[in-house]
């Protein structure tokens, strides 16, 4: 599914630039994501060590028309609605002056559980946007609420600004 938005916002003439987590890259290859948008794709602060060229959160936050995280797990949520910005994502989202949206996907009991439901409440109060997650067939096996929504909907929703 990440492949098919990255796609979508491309074809809409945005600019992409990946930000990948370790986790992430467990998931999917930074090369494919390169692929898709065109640019490097970034996972940490030091980008080359022995040039000494770093990827510069700040400049990434005032870069961005809109910063898009997706998926966006319980984790993540949790990291960002608390300011805990130990990695280049989260450092990226305290730095941005750009709507910010969130598309979680996770499962369902951690979807509902009260402590996530508290971080998207806060997420809110900042200002951000939440897309939903959907109801379906999750990666546990699980059919309910956590499915990061399609791909068509996030786009819709971040090209609406």
């Amino acid at each position: 599914m990440p492949l098919t938005k990255q796609r979508l916002l491309v074809k809409e003439g945005a600019e992409v630039r990946v930000i990948m987590t370790k986790a992430a890259q467990d998931f999917i290859t930074p090369l494919t994501l390169a692929t898709l948008s065109k640019n490097p794709v970034l996972s940490s602060f030091i980008a080359d060590n022995q040039a000494g060229t770093w990827n510069n959160h700040v400049e990434l936050g005032l870069w961005a028309d809109a910063y898009l995280i997706a998926p966006a797990t319980a984790h993540t949520l949790s990291k960002c609605a608390n300011g805990n910005c130990n990695d280049l994502l989260t450092s990226v989202y305290l730095s941005a002056r750009c709507p910010v949206f969130f598309a979680p996907a996770m499962d369902l009991d951690m979807w509902k559980h009260p402590a996530t439901q508290l971080n998207v409440a806060k997420l809110i109060s900042y200002g951000n946007t939440l897309i939903e997650p959907t109801h379906g067939e999750l990666a546990s096996g699980l059919i309910g609420q956590g499915r990061m929504a399609e791909p068509e909907a996030i786009v819709s929703q971040v090209a609406s600004l």
